[in-house]
């Protein structure tokens, strides 16, 4: 598994960054919140518009795949979150989870229907077609992954992400709090590093998702 869509805009972000660091570095903290926000506004409408066609079923993989990936996006940009990306990107996981619990909700009424697999990994540990999945069951699954797998990407795109890792930027968006110790290597050589996204881990240290709550109502 690897986040190469947004793998892609951390890319395309690092040049601009570059870019404004070498013409207008008193800029750059206030161009690059405008910016990321401006990106996960992008994500959420995305989703939005192709909620019943290109993203019309999310599986236990593919929403693990997305969560992956989100928290990559988020970990590598943490210091330019503004208040209303980290809103907007925690609306865009709840949508995802409720899109996740729909599929697994319609797989289990036509059993004997074969979906086209979306997209996921072979490495992803999860069966979404017992009837036992739940909202929690998928967060705790997206969790495991991200446990499994974020280091690994983060140490693979060091290169690439070390100005965004390493900034001489204080991070103001990054709040205090428990870091997974799967990271912890990670955050010792490359710190200051948020190797857990904080909209993703306020979905994990909740009682239950928004999602939960309005289903078991």
């Amino acid at each position: 598994m690897y986040p190469h869509v947004y793998f892609e805009r951390v890319d395309a972000i690092l040049t601009f960054y570059f870019q404004v660091y070498s013409g207008a570095r008193p800029l750059l903290e206030k161009t690059m919140k405008i910016l990321v926000e401006g990106l996960v506004d992008i994500f959420l409408s995305v989703f939005h518009e192709n909620k019943t066609k290109d993203i019309r079923l999310l599986d236990a993989n593919g929403f693990c795949q997305l969560m992956l990936e989100l928290e990559y996006f988020e970990t590598v940009l943490h210091t330019y979150f503004s208040p209303e990306a980290q809103q907007a990107m925690k609306s865009l996981q709840e949508n995802l989870l409720e899109k996740a619990c729909e599929s697994v909700a319609e797989a289990m009424e036509n059993p004997g229907h074969q979906r086209r697999p979306t997209r996921g990994s072979e490495d992803t540990a999860s069966d979404d077609r017992q009837p036992s999945v739940s909202p929690d069951d998928l967060l705790v699954l997206a969790q495991q992954c991200s446990s499994d797998l974020l280091q690994g990407e983060l140490e693979r795109t060091r290169l690439n992400i070390a100005c965004f890792m390493e900034s001489t930027l204080q991070p103001t968006a990054a709040p205090a709090g428990p870091k997974p110790a799967a990271h912890s290597s990670y955050q010792a050589q490359h710190a200051p590093v948020q190797t857990s996204s904080p909209s993703f881990r306020r979905q994990q240290t909740g009682t239950s998702s928004p999602v939960v709550s309005r289903r078991r109502r």
